[in-house]
């Protein structure tokens, strides 16, 4: 093996990793706007749905009914709130964009993972195939720009690759073996507690 062939086989692992890592970030943002999107769903069923099956079934002037409009109006409240956010912040096309990105990441990690591994024999077609590719990884992350993606969110995205590829940080200098969160700048500092988790992507 060549030392040029060597650079391109690396450049092409490096690149798998962080599509690798792409690919999951996305992936648990899209599981945050299904999440609360389908709650939204839910909740716009049941609550209108219960005080009419209680009218139907206990009368209009009935007590039961009047007790379930009064536990119904917060959770209304409630809904439309989380709807206005949901609508301003554009949670149904981020959704879109988060299945598409995780789609496209996976695939160009593979396709990258693949020429590290059982690269072309001629140099010429190695290059050309990393180009191909790179341009597509290029494209993608450019429009990954207009989403914010949190710092860390990447060193999430990149302890994960890690793991996957079982491959050393270059910061802590280890290869890791869970997802828990330590003080690495590169695979670490991601720990968040549960109202974050709840409340906020990534």
């Amino acid at each position: 093996m060549t030392q040029e062939e060597k650079n391109l086989r690396n450049e092409a692992w490096e690149k798998a990793i962080h599509s690798f890592g792409k690919s999951y970030i996305f992936g648990k943002r899209a599981v945050f706007y299904n999440r609360w999107i389908r709650f939204l769903t839910i909740l716009g069923i049941v609550v209108p749905v219960t005080i009419g099956a209680t009218a139907s079934g206990y009368g209009f002037d009935s007590e039961i009914l009047k007790q379930t409009i009064k536990i119904s109006i917060p959770l209304t409240i409630f809904q439309l709130i989380i709807s206005v956010f949901s609508i301003v912040n554009s949670w149904s096309e981020n959704l879109s964009y988060s299945l598409e990105a995780t789609n496209d990441y996976s695939n160009l990690s593979e396709s990258f993972k693949k020429l590290g591994k059982n690269p072309p024999k001629k140099i010429e077609k190695l290059k050309h195939l990393i180009e191909i590719l790179e341009t597509k990884y290029n494209s993608r992350s450019d429009q990954d720009s207009k989403l914010n993606l949190k710092d860390r969110e990447l060193r999430k995205g990149m302890r994960y690759a890690l793991r996957e590829f079982q491959r050393e940080c270059v910061g802590c200098k280890k290869k890791t073996l869970s997802m828990e969160s330590t003080n690495c700048e590169v695979c670490g500092k991601f720990k968040r507690n549960i109202i974050q988790k709840l409340l906020f992507n990534g």
